[in-house]
């Protein structure tokens, strides 16, 4: 089973500002209180592994998970969002090379973008790619 996880707001969630490789926008409030919710939600889901892209936001969403659910955070930086001019397929590709490096079986939880998270799925389920909510679990077949 693999659980998605986007990463709680950050300030430029909330400043309405694009992104995407910029490693350090970190929470805001708001982003905290939605990873320990998140964090809440995910004890019932039984994860045995916890991956995260490196980028502030989602590291800080992780740290929170991974408090809660008493494990390591291990930072894939192919788990980062598109970046400026990055073909989507590029994206999809990478992120499929992280989750090929997860323990086969694992109970997996990804912590990542909206982008990374909606192509992965939009690949595991052949529906066309949606973009979460900030703080929503989704669970791939």
């Amino acid at each position: 089973m693999i659980a998605w996880l986007r990463h709680g707001q950050s300030t430029w969630n909330a400043a309405g500002r694009f992104q995407g490789h910029t490693p350090y926008p970190p929470l805001t409030a708001l982003g905290v209180e939605q990873a320990q919710a998140a964090a809440e939600q995910a004890r019932g889901f039984g994860i045995e592994h916890l991956v995260s892209s490196p980028a502030v936001r989602a590291r800080q969403t992780a740290m929170i998970v991974g408090r809660a659910l008493d494990l390591p955070v291990h930072l894939d930086p192919r788990l980062v969002e598109q970046g400026y001019l990055e073909p989507l397929d590029l994206v999809a590709r990478r992120t499929a090379d992280a989750l090929a490096a997860v323990p086969a079986g694992a109970r997996l939880l990804v912590v990542s973008h909206g982008d990374v998270i909606a192509l992965a799925l939009a690949q595991a389920t052949g529906e066309p790619p949606r973009l979460p909510d900030n703080g929503e679990l989704q669970v791939a077949p």
